[in-house]
């Protein structure tokens, strides 16, 4: 239980540290997705339900804080982040045995790729909503350099993540499916 609170108080200082984090203009713009990155790695790290509650809530903020109508309809609807985290979560978690066994390579490799997936969606439902769509070079730049800088955070981020839960007594693993293991491993074994 600890291990939960301090994963949704890292998420509310992400916010503040999002504010900081500053634009690279040699990169087309781009800049470091804090938020969803450690909202990935955590997701890797905790059941689907945890997940789950933890895209709910990074959603709700994240549009509060970003998407809330100024004029008469803003870009983006409330709730879309909510629902773009937990697809984004969803496919995070089906690596998640790698990293229960101590696999962090294609963990973070999905981080960078899921990013870049959650841009896009955004960018399609952007130019939707406008009307046209319009892809440049300058965008494809941006949303890969985004990717890529948030994909070189997420391994120190998955190391804190694996000493705080080595502190706090939270065990990384899958219950259901080494309870299987265990015991397709007694069968063979008899």
């Amino acid at each position: 239980m600890i291990y939960y609170l301090i994963i949704l108080i890292s998420i509310c200082l992400s916010f503040l540290l999002q504010e900081f984090v500053p634009v690279f203009e040699w990169a087309y713009g781009a800049r470091l997705m804090l938020v969803f990155t450690l909202f990935l790695c955590a997701s890797v790290t905790i059941p689907f339900p945890a997940m789950i509650t933890l895209a709910v809530f990074t959603g709700f903020i994240w549009d509060a804080r970003y998407h809330v109508p100024l004029g008469d309809s803003s870009e983006l609807s409330f709730g879309l982040s909510i629902f773009i985290l937990g697809l984004l979560g969803l496919f995070i978690q089906g690596v998640r045995p790698l990293f229960s066994r101590g696999r962090w390579e294609i963990p973070v490799f999905m981080v960078g790729i899921m990013i870049m997936i959650g841009m896009i969606i955004e960018f399609l439902l952007i130019s939707f909503h406008r009307g046209g769509l319009e892809f440049t070079a300058e965008i494809w730049f941006k949303m890969l350099m985004t990717s890529l800088f948030s994909m070189f955070l997420a391994p120190i981020i998955l190391l804190l993540l694996s000493r705080l839960a080595k502190q706090t007594g939270y065990r990384i693993r899958l219950d259901g499916i080494t309870h299987k293991l265990d015991s397709y491993g007694d069968a063979f074994s008899a």
